[in-house]
């Protein structure tokens, strides 16, 4: 159930003395999170967070650390994020932060055409994606290479070919993403690992605030594409992709690839969520919905996954990432932290960054997998 309402109030109130708040409201959108909207009398409007769970703790030490870091960037990213207003701690010694809540709308991409919101977004995240790595590194946050970003993609693979809910149609597509190396082919970037309906704020249809900072670090920026490719218009998105390219001229010949099929495994992976919380209705609508992506397969409307350069890179010899390995799932259950605990193969992680892919210091990894 949470905590009540009213501490959740309290908590608020002793996070910022000289505040009044006139109204508030709980938001059940987290597990790991209790989460009250407040308003001041002037109207302004607020966030408490403070974690329900172990995992809900790390979220909001992450999220501000992120804020802190990005702070001083905001005038470049020309977005509003929020501010940290003050802590508070319950009875049993776990922290709470207040943060003002932006202003706006929360986005329904699907009824946004080519225009403001596509130019907007991408924008936005071509700037997030511009910022030095070195401000995730210093900080310590979480960095993952191209090579640890594939071998997690492989293990999504192999947890979703499980639960024998997918067609195969669908896993040879996404197995032959993963074999194509060139696909997997770029430098990694600051991103914000959270775009999504809950995080974008727009005014008139223009981006003008992201909250839900707890996964910024640096990764595959093709990871910040997934939310727009799998909902927005298909001409919204090839003019969002046309406005973030304009803005980041270093930007991958692939990123709209790998953005499609991390956009693919997200409903598979909801499928073994709704497997493991045993919710039949919920397993019946993501069974549903990976139908549908397979009816959108055969019929030809998925965009192809092929990467569009390096297209001689197979006649290299390197031994593809197998995907029958079931050991080393049964040795950890746990896919996402395994994927970061196993070492790449030397001649894949050659092919990966040799002249191509800086190579990171191991110094700044953080072996705690977050995806």
């Amino acid at each position: 159930m949470g905590r009540p309402s009213l501490i959740l109030a309290a908590l608020a109130a002793d996070a910022a003395p000289g505040f009044t708040f006139r109204s508030y409201r709980r938001v059940e959108t987290n597990p790991d999170m209790d989460q009250l909207q407040l308003w001041d009398q002037d109207g302004a409007s607020y966030q408490l967070l403070i974690p329900a769970t172990p995992a809900g703790e790390s979220e909001v030490a992450i999220e501000l650390q992120a804020l802190k870091i990005i702070e001083p960037h905001q005038e470049i990213l020309g977005i509003e994020t929020p501010r940290l207003i003050g802590q508070s701690m319950d009875s049993d010694g776990t922290g709470a932060l207040l943060l003002t809540l932006l202003g706006g709308e929360t986005t329904d991409l699907a009824k946004y055409a080519p225009g403001l919101f596509s130019r907007s977004i991408g924008e936005v995240l071509a700037r997030i994606h511009n910022l030095s790595p070195e401000i995730i590194r210093d900080a310590g946050l979480l960095e993952y290479d191209s090579a640890a970003i594939l071998r997690h993609k492989v293990a999504e693979i192999d947890s979703i070919a499980q639960t024998g809910r997918v067609p195969a149609a669908l896993l040879s597509r996404w197995e032959a993403a993963t074999e194509d190396i060139g696909l997997f082919r770029f430098h990694p970037t600051v991103i914000h690992g959270n775009v999504s309906q809950d995080t974008v704020m727009v005014s008139s249809q223009k981006v003008n605030g992201l909250s839900g900072w707890s996964s910024l670090k640096v990764g595959d920026p093709a990871e910040d594409l997934r939310w727009l490719t799998g909902g927005a218009l298909r001409t919204t998105l090839e003019d969002t992709i046309l406005n973030y390219r304009a803005a980041r001229e270093t930007a991958d010949e692939n990123i709209s690839q790998r953005a499609q099929l991390y956009s693919e495994l997200e409903l598979g992976s909801w499928l073994v969520y709704c497997i493991e919380n045993k919710d039949e209705k919920e397993i019946s609508q993501a069974e549903d919905m990976i139908a549908e992506l397979r009816n959108q397969l055969e019929s030809g409307n998925l965009r192809s996954l092929r990467a569009s350069s390096f297209a001689g890179i197979a006649s290299l010899g390197v031994a593809a990432v197998p995907h029958d390995d079931a050991s080393s799932v049964e040795e950890d259950q746990d896919l996402e932290t395994q994927e970061l605990t196993q070492q790449p193969d030397e001649g894949l992680a050659e092919i990966l960054e040799a002249d191509f892919i800086e190579d990171a210091d191991p110094e700044t990894k953080n072996e705690e997998e977050l995806f």
